[in-house]
């Protein structure tokens, strides 16, 4: 097939956008990856023995962390995009590329798609409102 007439609906796994994004991506992930630990520091002990948490702290994290969220989101939207080199053609050489949307898509919905859905979930947002 021509790459050039889907060029639109699949993206170069090596070109420059998946590159960039993947980049940005990353760096959306250290930020969560240090985010998420500050969690566990919200709550504080008071001199009572009781046991509060700091109002702004929390909304400061939350509002971190839904911002880190929305990367997630995209990055489940852009991996639906890329092509990959087929598994057959692999002997060979750089193999073929598959351009196929709905084969691009039901490998992804197969393979990742279940764990990056889970990553992308609120969950310590939901923690920290519902919960304390």
């Amino acid at each position: 097939e021509d790459y050039e007439a889907v060029q639109r609906k699949i993206l170069d796994p090596r070109g420059s956008f998946v590159t960039l994004w993947n980049k940005i991506f990353l760096i959306a992930s250290l930020i969560s990856l240090f985010i998420d630990p500050l969690f566990f520091y919200m709550p504080i002990v008071k001199e009572e023995m009781c046991m509060v948490s700091s109002r702004s702290f929390e909304i400061v994290l939350t509002v971190i962390r839904s911002a880190v969220d929305v990367f997630y989101v995209v990055q489940i939207l852009v991996r639906f995009r890329p092509a990959y080199v087929a598994p057959s053609s692999r002997v060979f050489g750089r193999g073929e590329l598959v351009i196929d949307s709905s084969k691009v898509a039901s490998r992804y919905l197969r393979k990742e798609f279940w764990p990056d859905l889970l990553a992308a979930l609120p969950l310590p947002q939901v923690y920290v409102f519902a919960l304390c």
